[in-house]
């Protein structure tokens, strides 16, 4: 593991936070709030479906 995946800790409720996904996609060509809405939208989808089985 590097030292950038050691020191990721993500707010609660957060899967993979936008901050990281902007590193990953480097140069973004179109309106960002758009594209940080939608993901934030999806990981909190992810984040509760997650959830969600492992409490059953």
């Amino acid at each position: 593991m590097s030292e950038k995946e050691k020191l990721l800790v993500p707010a609660p409720g957060v899967c993979v936070p936008w901050e990281v996904k902007m590193e990953e996609f480097g140069t973004f060509p179109g309106n960002e709030e758009i594209a940080k809405k939608e993901w934030e939208k999806l990981d909190d989808f992810a984040y509760n479906y997650i959830w969600f089985w492992a409490q059953r």
